[in-house]
């Protein structure tokens, strides 16, 4: 197939999907300017899939950071066992704490 077509139908395809359009729409629009059925769908599938590899590599950080809260309110919570062997609430609270912070720094 052209290059030429192909790095504007990839162009075209992502700047629709950019935009916030289906597949189908992006598919029908590609369809009206002649690009060819086999390589929209190749298109398509492509930019799914770094759409996909793109989210998880943002989320990554998210839950490494997560875990090294929790981690650290157990931590303390141990800590705090051995230093005061009769409070219960205090470690607890301090797990809760590493928890509650993960959850409310998550990404939308």
């Amino acid at each position: 197939m052209d290059e030429e077509l192909k790095r504007k139908a990839y162009l075209q395809a992502s700047k629709l999907k950019n935009e916030g359009l289906d597949n189908e729409v992006i598919y029908a629009r590609l369809e009206k300017q002649g690009v060819p059925a086999e390589l929209i769908e190749q298109v398509l599938t492509n930019l799914t899939v770094q759409k996909i590899i793109d989210v998880n590599d943002a989320q990554k950080p998210f839950f490494n950071l997560a875990l090294l809260k929790i981690g650290i309110g157990v931590l303390l919570a141990v800590v705090s066992m051995v230093v005061l062997p009769g409070q219960v609430i205090l470690p607890i609270g301090l797990i809760a704490g590493g928890i509650v912070t993960a959850v409310i720094k998550r990404p939308r």
